[in-house]
């Protein structure tokens, strides 16, 4: 065995978007991470492709919201067809429920279609810039942990290795072996449909002119198309028939061809497969995030069925509040207990958006662009039963705002713990950290009324008295809320309540 004895502050199981967001994440603040990936490359196939709300507030933190938007489709294409064919001249287009327009009172960043092959080279160069590293082309095949770490054994092109890590976080879907390796079970149902993915290319621009959606729902159990760029590039989802054989269905390309030509109503399109990939829908939720030093995010933590588009963005949510948690454990302002409420907080979260999603089954569902903004942790809702509406409260994310010269309150100080206060910032401003946990936490402090960062319309919204004052997370949640009278041991309190999970 080739023996490699480099030890990792963090070793990240899987480059798909969750994973590679946590990197970006964890390396922007000094954290040493290493993603590793199976696959020679990134994703070749679409898969996921709507970018919520609440996931663009993250790239819009990591500096890519204009690389994620330029790789992107129009967002006057974020409709859905509904037809016979491509062709039916009386197919129904509709717009999603709350899709994302350009604009909104609620969020600086409205949500995107984004592909997944175009969004993660975009995240790869965002952890290269952030001084993480990227292996590819290595499968973690074991995972041992002991009092002091975790030990990773990996297969890659230059043979079996061994690493060794702090923490391992399985950004690795479905079938991970991360939870395997904790023994964390799955709760949920499985198998409630199965569905080839037929990448191809064909000249559909315009016979869709005019018409251009990002989900084409064709009837008669014909499946439906994706568009990647609404012109040469296109996905076809075809369900899977009970009894038919997938596996010969996917290397029959006449079949396949055929079956494209079907379904937009052609029948001379040149078709060109380029890739394909068998999937199915589940609707599961595992037993807990953390087992000791092994933790879960993204697929490996829930998986959502794909109708209302939030699978993936849960995730991107799992990163943004992971990320924070193990910085303070890295850092000393935290003890690793703090990572127990990761699963009390996420996990009512993805058990939520799972049944939601599950709910949009079989219906003409829209993309609810703004839902997880309305996400909370207790003592507020796991999910809202309506539509977001913004509220100042521990539990919930903080508002978005407009600044008084212009941008959004969410990026003030984005990444840190801060103080927002109602007023002038002069009495917490020499504050330091009395928390046991450790000498210091990073924490701003920061005016709502002078400075660059005076929002009049935060102190609306959030209807802030002068002298009060919200205790900010550095994933955007509110952790406390400080009345004017308030001692300065309240945030003493407040920052290790924060800090203790």
């Amino acid at each position: 065995m080739q023996e490699n004895t480099t030890r990792r502050e963090v070793i990240i199981v899987g480059a798909g978007p969750v994973g590679l967001t946590l990197a970006a994440l964890l390396g922007q603040r000094g954290v040493d991470v290493l993603v590793v990936e199976a696959h020679p490359g990134l994703s070749r196939h679409p898969k996921a492709r709507g970018v919520s709300a609440s996931s663009m507030e993250t790239y819009r933190g990591l500096g890519i919201e204009g690389a994620v938007r330029a790789a992107s489709l129009p967002a006057e294409h974020v409709r859905f067809f509904r037809g016979k064919s491509l062709i039916d001249p009386v197919a129904e287009l509709t717009a999603g429920a709350s899709g994302p327009t350009g604009s909104s009172v609620n969020t600086p960043s409205p949500g995107a279609l984004c592909s997944q092959d175009r969004l993660e080279p975009v995240l790869a160069e965002a952890v290269r810039e952030a001084g993480a590293d990227l292996m590819l082309g290595a499968r973690v095949v074991d995972l041992a942990e002991d009092e002091r770490g975790v030990t990773v054994t990996i297969d890659g092109v230059a043979g079996r290795s061994e690493l060794r890590a702090d923490w391992v976080v399985g950004c690795d879907g479905a079938r991970s072996i991360v939870r395997e390796r904790a023994g964390i079970a799955l709760q949920g149902e499985q198998d409630l449909g199965r569905y080839l993915s037929v990448r191809f290319r064909a000249p559909l621009g315009k016979v869709v002119q005019g018409r251009e959606a990002t989900s084409y729902f064709i009837s008669g159990g014909k499946g439906g198309f994706l568009a990647v760029d609404n012109d040469t590039e296109w996905i076809y989802q075809y369900p899977i028939s009970v009894g038919e054989e997938s596996d010969a269905l996917r290397h029959d390309l006449p079949r396949l061809v055929e079956l494209v030509r079907d379904a937009a109503g052609i029948s001379d399109l040149p078709v060109e497969v380029t890739d394909t990939m068998l999937w199915r829908m589940d609707a599961c939720v595992a037993d807990s995030f953390r087992a000791g030093r092994l933790l879960l995010a993204g697929d490996s933590a829930h998986q959502t069925p794909p109708t209302g588009g939030h699978g993936m963005n849960v995730g991107i949510a799992d990163a943004q509040a992971l990320a924070w948690q193990l910085i303070a454990v890295i850092r000393g302002e935290a003890e690793a207990s703090l990572l127990d409420s990761y699963t009390a907080q996420r996990r009512p979260v993805a058990v939520a958006v799972v049944d939601r999603s599950l709910g949009n089954a079989g219906r003409a569902y829209g993309i609810e662009d703004e839902l997880l903004l309305g996400s909370g942790y207790a003592p507020a809702q796991a999910l809202p039963e309506g539509p977001y509406a913004p509220a100042a409260l521990p539990g919930r994310r903080l508002p978005h705002a407009e600044l008084d010269g212009g941008g959004s309150v969410l990026d003030a100080e984005w990444g840190r713990a801060r103080l927002l206060v109602a007023g002038s910032a002069e009495r917490w401003a020499d504050w330091k950290s009395s928390v046991p946990a450790g000498p210091h936490v990073d924490l701003a402090v920061v005016s709502l009324t002078e400075g660059e960062w005076a929002s009049a319309a935060l102190l609306n919204r959030a209807q802030l008295a002068p002298g009060e004052a919200l205790l900010v997370r550095p994933d955007g949640v509110i952790a406390a809320r400080a009345a004017s009278c308030e001692p300065t041991s309240w945030l003493d309190e407040a920052v290790a309540a924060m800090l203790g999970g």
